[in-house]
């Protein structure tokens, strides 16, 4: 252990680690509405916090296969509310992308481009990256909205089959974008690919749990999700969904053998490392905050929310020197917000950019990227509607004190 002892000075450090978030402040952070655990969650948080907890039950070497508590039900019930055949938890939905972009590199190895949209988030990238595969992107239409056209998919399928002579490996839309909140129809790109016979996937890391999808009505062959953006689960945690077709690339059983001990995994799925590292908190979470997220993505609850964030960006769109950026009306509550307002009036503020924080936060709000003024990303998802009208409210006041209406 070298020099390094206990002491006063570690246990000031690290015993009383605390949030600021409490029932005193509203949470708007647009990352994390929607992994806010249920009263359901953090009870089974609790009883489950301890590290490999889930596995207490294990019989067969595999988490998806533990039967107490229900983990095989629950990634049936999964797979059912998602209309897909299979889900397996993952580390995250950016492990759900990693995992099928090398499971398809094997499957189709002179394959090397994955067609991506403009906004897909960071993650996507990498996971390309990390397999070696090239990355086609899929213009959008560009400020005030940032859309993206369905047609465009086709267009660069048929550049790629042209300057490559095959298919591209995958095709990834992100269902609803991380900058903006876009909802994109996942159906006309579907379509697209089915023509092409061209893999499909969804990255619905921010809309899965938030808003209702149907794998098979949309043609999508893998999806990617994440219980901490959207599914009410303490994180790190992803779902992998993927049609029968491609059991056999994703569910890889290992087949390595000690040299010398003779050792042998059979059970055990070399894409997860023999299981993915979710062993108490993370998929129990999930688990217990099911029956909410099902509730939840029910067409009337789906529409209340959109009704909420339209009637916030209703009141604040007129301030002077703001601009909702994004489709609109919203179907997702993520937006973004240019404030060029409030970035001249950071230039002469003391706190600088700080000052909008500091601002919402004394009228309870919190959840705003500190030291940024140019552009405001919000979240309303699960806020009651008197939070809504505060938050507003609080909007407008902050704006009159600066003399923006």
């Amino acid at each position: 252990m070298g020099n390094f002892s206990y002491n006063k000075e570690l246990v000031e450090k690290y015993s009383h680690l605390t949030r600021s978030v409490n029932e005193e402040y509203i949470n708007i952070h647009p990352l994390q509405r929607g992994g806010i655990l249920t009263p359901e969650a953090y009870k089974a948080l609790i009883s489950y916090g301890d590290g490999y907890s889930l596995c207490d039950n294990c019989l067969k070497g595999r988490i998806d296969q533990i039967e107490n508590p229900p983990v095989v039900d629950f990634l049936k019930d999964v797979a059912t509310f998602l209309n897909i055949d299979n889900i397996i938890p993952t580390a995250a939905a950016r492990d759900s992308k990693r995992i099928v972009m090398q499971s398809l590199g094997k499957k189709f190895p002179k394959r090397k481009t994955v067609i991506i949209d403009s906004l897909a988030h960071y993650t996507t990238y990498l996971a390309a990256e990390i397999n070696n595969l090239k990355i086609q992107e899929i213009p959008n239409k560009g400020f005030p909205d940032f859309e993206i056209d369905p047609q465009e998919y086709e267009n660069v399928i048929k550049n790629v089959i042209k300057e490559e002579n095959e298919k591209p490996l995958l095709v990834i839309l992100t269902h609803v974008d991380y900058k903006y909140g876009n909802f994109n129809d996942p159906k006309p790109i579907g379509e697209i690919c089915e023509k092409f016979d061209v893999p499909y996937m969804l990255n619905a890391a921010y809309s899965a749990g938030i808003l209702p999808i149907d794998c098979k009505t949309n043609n999508v062959d893998f999806i990617s999700c994440s219980g901490h953006k959207s599914m009410a689960a303490s994180g790190p945690i992803g779902l992998l969904g993927f049609k029968d077709d491609f059991f056999d690339v994703i569910m890889v059983n290992s087949e390595i053998q000690g040299n010398l001990s003779s050792k042998s995994f059979p059970n055990k799925i070399c894409t997860l490392l023999g299981c993915p590292p979710v062993y108490g908190a993370p998929l129990i979470t999930m688990m217990a905050s099911f029956p909410s997220i099902v509730k939840r993505t029910q067409k009337e609850m789906v529409e209340e929310e959109s009704r909420k964030v339209n009637h916030v960006i209703q009141h604040i769109k007129n301030v002077k020197g703001i601009t909702v950026l994004g489709k609109q009306p919203k179907i997702h509550p993520l937006t973004n917000i240019k404030t060029d307002c409030f970035a001249e009036i950071a230039e002469r503020h003391p706190r600088k950019g700080f000052f909008i924080r500091d601002e919402f936060k004394e009228r309870g709000i919190i959840g705003f990227s500190p030291g940024i003024s140019k552009e405001l990303k919000f979240n309303t998802f699960g806020l009651t509607w008197e939070q809504i009208n505060h938050f507003t409210s609080a909007f407008l006041e902050i704006a009159e004190k600066y003399k923006l209406i």
